[in-house]
């Protein structure tokens, strides 16, 4: 049998993003959902990328928000609109696989390794639904394609917005072994401190750690 060929599909902001498309006169200026913007208070659900590039976070207190980035521009979520988007972007995954994995809202993966035959390989399939999600919804998704769940996570997470990353076998060493553990797939804070006692900082460490040990410090878990 072959690799399994797994995408892991990202909704970029995907609260923003869909948000921005219900605001045109935004275009262009920061915007984040979240709390009660004519409060003030709550936090933030998401922020778009200019946000971002401000030092806006999830999680954020929307006044410490105003504070580091004055012109942005706070919306009510709403969950409704957004799980709409959502069911809209799980009927284009259905055209290309019914092995479908939700992660949340904005994030899914796919197995796709029995669509070869009929939609080309991983990376098309890929391309196809990124441009689908565009032209269909009108906004961008950052999918990983992989062997497993771990890599196509860590692929979409790669790099962001509006891309698409392999994490195939002959290739994810090079990609992925420098870049910090922590940016691994249930690698918490918690864990994070854990592997630092080992000297594991990045994920090429965690490959070339002790599995025994890993084992009996952490215990296992099946993807």
């Amino acid at each position: 049998m072959g690799d399994r060929v797994i995408l892991h599909s990202d909704i970029n902001c995907c609260y923003a993003s869909i948000e921005h498309l219900h605001h045109p006169e935004l275009a262009g200026k920061p915007l984040a959902v979240g709390g009660d913007p004519e409060a003030r208070h709550g936090i933030v659900l998401t922020a778009d990328y200019i946000a971002k590039k401000y030092g806006v976070k999830t999680g954020m207190a929307l006044w410490q928000a105003k504070q580091i980035c004055p012109d942005i521009t706070f919306v009510s979520p709403r969950m409704d609109l957004y799980l709409r988007f959502s069911r809209m972007a799980h009927e284009i995954y259905a055209e290309y696989t019914d092995r479908q994995e939700p992660y949340g809202i904005d994030e899914c993966w796919l197995d796709v390794t029995g669509s070869s035959s009929l939609k080309g390989d991983g990376l098309l399939i890929a391309q196809e639904i990124s441009r689908r999600m565009k032209s269909e919804l009108g906004i961008t998704v950052s999918v990983g394609v992989s062997f497993n769940k771990i890599f196509a996570k860590l692929g979409s997470d790669y790099k962001k917005p509006d891309a698409i990353t392999t994490m195939y076998k002959s290739e994810f060493k090079q990609k992925a072994w420098s870049h910090p553990v922590a940016d691994l797939l249930y690698v918490g804070k918690s864990t994070n401190r854990k592997l630092a006692l080992f000297g594991i900082k990045t994920i090429g460490d965690l490959a070339r750690a002790d599995e025994d040990v890993l084992n009996s410090h952490l215990g296992k878990m099946q993807l």
